[in-house]
């Protein structure tokens, strides 16, 4: 608060040493270096804001601590500085460093849709893609193929991509069900043979199974659902800024 007055009195260079001496004083803090990008901000220093937050994610101490500021960074280069192609850049190569982070695909979608869903249609397909070949949790990329799906039913323009997407959901949800009976039976999966591991189902089964499905499956897609979980996340109070493990955590849409 006391740099707030400064700032309030029009001392702006008072204000930025003193919230630079507390850095310096307890390191690491995202609180102080969050508050230090907005006083530059404010004062229309954009380039100092973007230094700031590029500066906290090379020197950040976890992988989640760095998608944190990547994702900061991000929202300051598109909504802030509206350069599309420098956020979209931040995110792609912090999903390299962190591909168990849902909340960097929830922004990269959150991106490519600004561009427009029908335009940009391929782009946003490729966002999920990327999401569903990740390492995050099972539940979580299975929530963001339903997504898919939502999505491809309301704006999708190839119905064999839907297809598709029907039948790539259908495997994920066998695998998480075959992972829940294993686990409630006390099943050891390193007692399982190569090859019945290796065993897929069959093709035209699954998409059978799916097109039968495919109603019951479905729910009204909001095209905002991302941007819903993420403002809730983004809005956090400055005390919790130094907490980072719930930036693992995905949360889905609410139900409709």
């Amino acid at each position: 608060m006391w740099a707030a007055f400064e700032e309030q009195q029009g001392n702006i260079e008072e204000a930025q040493m003193i919230l630079k001496s507390l850095e310096e004083g307890i390191p690491g803090l995202a609180m102080v270096r969050l508050r230090r990008v907005s006083l530059e901000r404010r004062r229309g220093n954009m380039e100092e804001a973007e230094t700031l937050l590029r500066e906290a994610m090379e020197s950040a101490r976890s992988s989640v601590e760095t998608s944190f500021y990547a994702v900061k960074l991000a929202r300051h280069l598109m909504k802030v500085q509206r350069s599309l192609s420098k956020a979209k850049n931040v995110l792609l190569e912090a999903v390299e460093k962190d591909q168990t982070s849902s909340k960097l695909y929830l922004n990269l979608l959150e991106l490519e849709f600004s561009a427009g869903v029908q335009q940009n249609e391929a782009e946003i397909l490729a966002c999920f893609d990327r999401a569903l070949r990740s390492s995050m949790p099972l539940e979580s990329r299975i929530t963001f193929s339903q997504r898919k799906i939502e999505f491809l039913e309301d704006f999708g323009s190839d119905i064999n991509v839907l297809v598709a997407a029907y039948e790539e959901q259908q495997k994920l949800q066998k695998e998480s069900e075959s992972l829940k009976r294993k686990a409630e039976n006390g099943y050891d999966s390193s007692q399982e043979s190569d090859a019945k591991r290796q065993r897929v189902d069959d093709p035209s089964a699954v998409a059978a199974n799916a097109m039968t499905d495919m109603q019951a499956n479905s729910s009204a897609y909001n095209y905002n659902w991302y941007q819903q979980q993420y403002g809730g996340w983004g809005q956090n109070s400055w005390g919790q800024y130094n907490q980072y493990a719930q930036y693992n955590q995905y949360y889905p849409p609410p139900p409709t």
